[in-house]
């Protein structure tokens, strides 16, 4: 029993890394006056490039470890309930 647990845990954990990881696609405007910065990352935005607007300004990009955490942890809590039904199935239809 254990190790169905362990099985299914690292399952929802897995899912919910790679859900992160495509919502990374996602990109939100969250310029302010005068600096443009595009946030990757949804609901929470982890990665963001941000420029000040004029001539010859450089790119700046910042990685929020915590921000990535709690997209795992929100993607993971959604993608809970079709992976525990997903073995719910299997086992189900193992007995037959």
């Amino acid at each position: 029993m254990r190790r169905k647990l362990v099985l299914i845990v690292s399952a929802i954990l897995s899912a919910g890394c790679i859900a992160t990881l495509i919502s990374g696609f996602y990109k939100q405007d969250l310029s302010i006056l005068g600096q443009s910065i595009n946030g990757y990352g949804f609901p929470l935005s982890w990665y963001r490039e941000s420029y000040t607007v004029y001539p010859g300004s450089l790119t700046t990009c910042s990685f929020s470890w915590e921000s990535f955490a709690l997209d795992i942890a929100f993607w993971s809590l959604i993608t809970a309930v079709p992976v525990a039904v997903a073995f719910r199935w299997f086992k189900t239809r193992r007995r037959v």
